[in-house]
C-alpha cells in the first residue's frame, strides 16, 4: 500500500470513528419531549415552519446535498441493506460497539473541556469497563450498568464556550455541518490521530484495514433510518438543515 493510499485509508477510519455514535445510541435521560413532538406534528410541506438560517453557501450546499443523496441511493444504502442480510445482528452490534469504544477518548476530553466532569467520568468508566469486561469494546456491559454512551465533540465544546455555529455547511459524503462543527471535526481528528491510543497509524499500513473500515462505514449507515428525498416534501433540504441545527443546539445545551 503506497503512502497516498495509507493516508486515505487512515482518514476514512478517523472520519468514521469521529462521527460514530449518533445512530443506534440510547436516548439521553431527560431528553426534551418537545423535540419529539415537533417531529410528530410538523407539516413537511409548510415552509412557514422553517426558520431563517444563515446559509450563504446555499447553492453549493444544495448541490452537495444532491450529490450525497445520489451516493447514498446507489452505493451506501444498497450496501447497508446487503450487510444487514449477510451478517447476523450480534456481529453488527460488535462492530458498532467496538468503534464507539475507541471514540470514548474524544468524549472524555471534550466533556472535560466543557467542565462536564460527571459526563467525563461516565465516559471514562464506560471505556474501562467495555475495554476489559466488554472484550476490547466488542460488548457494551457499561450500558447495562447505567453508564450510557454520550457523544461529545469539539464543535459542541466550542458551542459551550459561546462560539456561534457560523454558516451552514454540507460536507461531502458526511452531510450536514456548520463552519464551527467542521473546524471542530478537524481538531478532533488531530487529537485522535496524535494520541493514537489504539495504534491505528500503524494499522493503516496493512491492506486488510480497508475491509473493516468499509464494514464499519456500512454498519453505521445500516443503523440510520433516514433516506434522502423520502420526506414527501419539496422543502426537504430546508427541513434537514433546520432539524440538524436544532439537534446540535440541543446537544450543546443538554
Amino acid at each position: 500500500m503506497n503512502n497516498t493510499t495509507r493516508l486515505a485509508v487512515f482518514a476514512l477510519v478517523s472520519a468514521l470513528v469521529l462521527l460514530s455514535g449518533c445512530a443506534a445510541s440510547r436516548p439521553q435521560e431527560g431528553a426534551d419531549p418537545a423535540k419529539r413532538q415537533m417531529l410528530d406534528v410538523m407539516d413537511p410541506n409548510d415552509k412557514s415552519l422553517v426558520a431563517d438560517t444563515w446559509d450563504p453557501w446555499e447553492g453549493y450546499n444544495r448541490r452537495m446535498y444532491d450529490l450525497n443523496a445520489r451516493f447514498d441511493r446507489y452505493i451506501f444504502s444498497p450496501a447497508a441493506e446487503g450487510y444487514k442480510r449477510v451478517f447476523p445482528g450480534f456481529v453488527r452490534s460488535s462492530v458498532h460497539n467496538f468503534m464507539r469504544n475507541i471514540r470514548e477518548i474524544l468524549n472524555i476530553y471534550n466533556a472535560a473541556l466543557q467542565f462536564r466532569f460527571r459526563t467525563a467520568g461516565r465516559s471514562t468508566g464506560r471505556f474501562l469497563v467495555n475495554s476489559t469486561v466488554g472484550i476490547a469494546g466488542l460488548l457494551d456491559p457499561a450500558s447495562e450498568m447505567g453508564l450510557y454512551y454520550q457523544r461529545e465533540d469539539f464543535g459542541q465544546t466550542l458551542g459551550v464556550w459561546g462560539v456561534g455555529p457560523g454558516p451552514y455547511f454540507v460536507l461531502p459524503l458526511l452531510g450536514p455541518s456548520t463552519l464551527r462543527d467542521a473546524f471542530g471535526f478537524g481538531v478532533d481528528y488531530a487529537v485522535w490521530y496524535y494520541v493514537d491510543l489504539f495504534g491505528y497509524r500503524s494499522w493503516a499500513s496493512d491492506q486488510p484495514l480497508v475491509w473493516p473500515t468499509l464494514l464499519y462505514a456500512v454498519d453505521m449507515r445500516a443503523n440510520i433510518d433516514f433516506r434522502y428525498y423520502e420526506m414527501g416534501s419539496i422543502y426537504e433540504y430546508l427541513w434537514v438543515r433546520q432539524l440538524f441545527l436544532e439537534f446540535r443546539e440541543f446537544e450543546i445545551k443538554r
